[in-house]
């Protein structure tokens, strides 16, 4: 990571995944689709440290837009991709007016506008559908209130569309209590429910019901949450929630979510490595376990994940491999790898038989027929 993000390297981190995930999605969309558009209902910029806007979320994605739409022009496909970007203050929109004005060519259009996009979702609707196009919408605010779902209907419901949202999880779960914070329409109306939970497992109630929530409201079978730690601190800043309706979807951004851990683990080991130097004999035992709080989320993701997979073929009797597939990784830190684990052990132990298989060695994925048995 370059020195662009010193100090602020959750939002490299951050940034490293969108711009990972905009690259394959753009691709595999702009192949199948005719359009592309981007919306960043947030926008800025913040804090950026680079005269090309390199280092904020629109300048990443614009940048993907038109290397991905000269990649299929090569390949002799014709997408139209456009970007909209959104800012509300008016001192960062006038940067990103002119950051807009320069960024648009014949291949990729982008626009710039100075609303509160809650106040404009059917503006931002409209952008995205006329002329019909795949809409991926990203929310990235500086508080709460923009992630509140009861406002965000209309971009959720967009078909075909995606959406990725900062869930500030850390800052909202300050404020649980706080009279002037809309929680119900951020975890449902029981939310009163988690209070008695300690903090980690608080925090993982709090994402769970923020993805349900965003399931119902956007009709998406599918969401992801990928949790981005703080710079220097053994707590997790943020998640980015992901909603889709596309299982391909999932396989993407779980390969983003795995490239973002070891991304995760270079810059914190570089971080900890240049504090070395003014620490004492005994700071390496401290740091290390300033790495426990990821370690302690992914083994309770991973079981509630098996849960979940148990119950699954438990109520089912047989189910597809896809469908469990599906289930276990909408789980953070939860990989196909895990899966086809934790079946080859229900296998070895008589409690599943798996159909379909051609060979008893073939290793199982989607879309081959292969079906979980409840013996």
């Amino acid at each position: 990571m370059n020195d662009k993000y010193t100090d602020r390297e959750q939002s490299g981190i951050k940034h490293f995944a969108l711009q990972h995930y905009l690259e394959a999605a753009t691709r595999i969309i702009g192949s199948s689709w005719n359009g592309f558009s981007y919306v960043d209902c947030c926008a800025g910029p913040w804090e950026s440290r680079s005269l090309d806007y390199s280092d904020t979320s629109f300048g990443i994605a614009v940048k993907v837009l038109k290397e991905a739409n000269k990649s299929l022009h090569n390949r002799g496909k014709t997408p139209h991709f456009r970007a909209l970007l959104i800012e509300e203050k008016p001192e960062p929109f006038k940067q990103l007016a002119t950051f807009a004005a320069r960024a648009v060519d014949k291949d990729v259009k982008v626009e710039a506008q100075n609303w509160d996009f809650r106040e404009h979702t059917a503006e931002i609707v409209k952008f995205v559908v006329n002329p019909p196009s795949f809409g991926f919408i990203f929310i990235d605010p500086t508080g709460w209130t923009p992630a509140e779902i009861g406002g965000l209907g209309p971009l959720l419901q967009i078909k075909p569309g995606e959406v990725l949202i900062n869930f500030m999880s850390n800052f909202i779960l300050r404020f649980l209590n706080d009279d002037a914070t809309n929680t119900e329409e951020i975890l449902g109306r029981d939310y009163r429910d988690i209070l008695g939970l300690d903090h980690e497992e608080r925090e993982d109630e709090a994402v769970r019901r923020y993805c349900e929530l965003l399931k119902m409201q956007g009709d998406f079978p599918y969401v992801c949450a990928l949790p981005v730690m703080k710079r220097d601190q053994d707590a997790i800043h943020f998640y980015l929630i992901y909603g889709t309706r596309n299982a391909e979807g999932v396989r993407v951004f779980k390969d983003v979510e795995r490239r973002t851990e070891k991304e995760t683990e270079v810059v914190r080991a570089m971080l900890q490595q240049s504090k070395r130097a003014n620490l004492d004999l005994f700071a390496p035992e401290v740091l290390y376990k300033r790495e426990e709080r990821y370690r302690r989320l992914s083994v309770r993701s991973k079981g509630n994940a098996k849960k979940a997979l148990d119950s699954l073929i438990s109520e089912r009797g047989r189910v597809l491999y896809e469908d469990c597939w599906a289930e276990t990784l909408q789980f953070p830190t939860v990989y196909e790898s895990d899966l086809r684990e934790w079946l080859k052990f229900k296998e070895s132990s008589g409690l599943i038989r798996i159909d379909g298989r051609k060979r008893s060695n073939e290793e199982l994925k989607r879309k081959s027929g292969h079906i979980i048995v409840r013996q």
